[in-house]
């Protein structure tokens, strides 16, 4: 279920999501060939390990907007079933602020990096001379990749601050809402998710058939 923010969110998740698996799945591809031709070809293509690393950093990057939006982080719920709904939606709130916190703090150490791997306090940052590279065979200018995982984390920043922003209007106004919005998924959800995702699955394996 989305509302507030997750409803310009979550689609944006989704798609970045995708093309993550996507991402990994060619890496995965590209890794076996890797072994495959160091094996009996003799032959390799020279920076397979550093782009998975990279690309590895990028998804997870990507992925924490995914895991907000589907509410899949991982939360301590043992008490939950016990406390009033009142002070849920407190603690609902409290991760969310704390969540946003860290998250903004990632965001902004990530652009610390990208601003320093460019070298734009060295001069002119469009001269490649003073770009950071990677100590790799491929010299790879970190700001690249590193840029592609900023981006990532401005993305998790972004909607996880909209998030706590609405869950505390919430706290006052509709705590019943702000609960099933970003509280943490009960066993019944998990199992209606799962049976929806098993039912999607069969679905499209009976088109392609």
């Amino acid at each position: 279920m989305h509302g507030g923010p997750l409803t310009f969110f979550a689609p944006i998740a989704r798609a970045v999501a995708i093309a993550s698996g996507w991402c990994l799945m060619a890496i995965a591809v590209l890794t076996c060939i890797e072994v495959i031709g160091r094996k009996f070809f003799a032959f390799s293509f020279q920076g397979i390990d550093e782009l998975s690393g990279y690309a590895m950093a990028v998804v997870s990057a990507a992925g924490f907007t995914y895991a907000l939006c589907t509410r899949a982080h991982m939360r301590i719920t043992l008490a939950f079933p016990y406390l009033p709904a009142w002070l849920c939606g407190v603690l609902n709130v409290v991760a969310l602020v704390t969540l946003a916190a860290m998250a903004v703090f990632c965001a902004v150490r990530g652009f610390a990096e990208v601003y320093a791997s460019i070298g734009v306090h060295k001069g002119d940052w469009t001269d490649p001379m003073i770009w950071r590279r990677a100590n790799t065979p491929m010299q790879t200018p970190v700001w690249i990749p590193q840029a592609l995982w900023f981006l990532g984390l401005a993305l998790f920043a972004a909607t996880a601050t909209a998030c706590a922003v609405h869950a505390i209007g919430l706290l006052f106004k509709n705590r019943a809402r702000l609960n099933d919005l970003y509280g943490p998924q009960t066993l019944d959800e998990e199992i209606k998710i799962e049976t929806e995702l098993a039912q999607e699955r069969e679905l499209n394996r009976g088109e392609r058939a």
